[in-house]
C-alpha cells in the first residue's frame, strides 16, 4: 500500500514538473515570437521583410490569442506595409484595423460596451482602456484614419470621433509611445475631416507639432502636417517650406524608419507637382 501511494505521489510530482516545464516552454516561445517578428520587422524596406514579420506576429496569435501585444504588432505591421508599399491588392489599413479591434476586444469591459452599442466604437468603451492598449490603440486610429482618407473620407461623420477617442486616449496614457506616436495619430484624426464636417485644425497643428519634436527624423509626420492642416489653412509659403525640406532629405541606410520616409518623400514630391489643394480652405494665407 505504501508503495502505492508513493507511486502515486511521485506521479502527482512528475506531473507538477511537467506543466511548469510546459509553462516555461509557452513563454519561451512568446518571446521567441515577438523577437523574431520584431526583427524582421525594424529590417523592413521591401514587402518580404514585413511578410515574413506578419507571418510570425500571427502564429503568436494563434498561440496566445488573448495576448494583446501580438495584435497589436500586426497592426502596426498591416500599416507599414499599406503606407510604405502601396495597394497590391491587400488591404492593409483595413486590416490592421481589424486586428487592432480584436486587440482590444480582449479587455471584457471594452468588449462589452462595443457589443451593447451595436458595434460601435464609443467614448466610453475607449475609456476604460488601460497602457497595455496603448499599441492597439495608436495604429487602429492611424489605420483607421488612413483608410478613411483614401476613401475620400466617406463615412467620417461616423467613424472619426472613434478616430479622435483611441487617439486621445493613447495620448492621456503614454504620449511618449514610439517617439510621440499617438500625438501624430491624434494629429491626422483631428485634421482629417473636409470642411463640412469641421476639423479641428488648431489642435491638429499642435498635436503634429509635438510629433514632430518627439521625432523629427520622421518625415510623415511633416507630410501629414502640411498636406491636412497647412494646405486647408491656405498657407501657400509654409506648405511649399514643409515639403521642400522632407524632398531635399536624404534618407540615411541604417533609419529604422527608412520606408516610411522613402513614402513621405514620394508623397511630398506629388503634392508639390499637384499644387496646394484648395478645395477644403479654410482660411486665406
Amino acid at each position: 500500500m505504501s508503495r502505492i501511494f508513493g507511486t502515486l505521489l511521485l506521479a502527482v510530482f512528475c506531473l507538477g514538473l511537467g506543466c511548469g516545464v510546459k509553462k516555461k516552454g509557452k513563454s519561451g516561445l512568446w518571446k521567441t515570437i515577438i523577437k523574431n517578428g520584431d526583427a524582421l520587422y525594424l529590417a523592413r524596406n521591401e514587402a518580404g521583410e514585413l511578410d515574413r514579420a506578419i507571418q510570425w506576429y500571427l502564429s503568436g496569435v494563434r498561440e496566445f490569442p488573448q495576448q494583446p501585444q501580438m495584435k497589436g504588432r500586426l497592426s502596426r505591421a498591416y500599416v507599414a506595409r499599406a503606407y510604405g508599399l502601396g495597394a497590391d491588392g491587400l488591404d492593409g489599413y483595413a486590416t490592421a484595423r481589424e486586428f487592432g479591434l480584436e486587440c482590444m476586444k480582449i479587455d471584457a469591459s471594452f468588449g462589452g460596451l462595443v457589443s451593447a452599442a451595436g458595434g460601435a466604437v464609443t467614448p466610453q468603451a475607449v475609456a476604460v482602456l488601460g497602457p497595455e492598449f496603448v499599441e492597439c490603440m495608436t495604429w487602429t486610429s492611424i489605420a483607421w484614419s488612413r483608410w478613411l482618407d483614401e476613401r475620400g473620407v466617406i463615412g467620417a461623420s461616423i467613424d472619426l470621433p472613434a478616430v479622435k477617442a483611441l487617439a486621445r486616449r493613447a495620448v492621456e496614457l503614454q504620449p511618449d509611445y514610439d517617439g510621440g506616436l499617438p500625438s501624430a495619430a491624434l494629429g491626422l484624426a483631428l485634421a482629417l475631416a473636409p470642411k463640412p464636417l469641421k476639423p479641428k485644425l488648431k489642435q491638429a497643428r499642435k498635436a503634429f507639432e509635438v510629433a514632430i519634436a518627439a521625432a523629427p527624423e520622421r518625415l510623415s509626420y511633416r507630410v501629414d502636417l502640411a498636406q491636412y492642416v497647412v494646405a486647408a489653412e491656405g498657407r501657400q509659403e509654409e506648405w511649399v517650406q514643409l515639403l521642400e525640406g522632407v524632398v531635399d532629405t536624404i534618407p540615411a541606410e541604417l533609419d529604422p524608419d527608412r520606408l516610411e520616409n522613402a513614402r513621405a518623400i514620394i508623397r511630398a514630391r506629388a503634392l508639390l507637382a499637384a499644387g496646394l489643394d484648395r478645395r477644403w480652405i479654410l482660411a486665406k494665407p
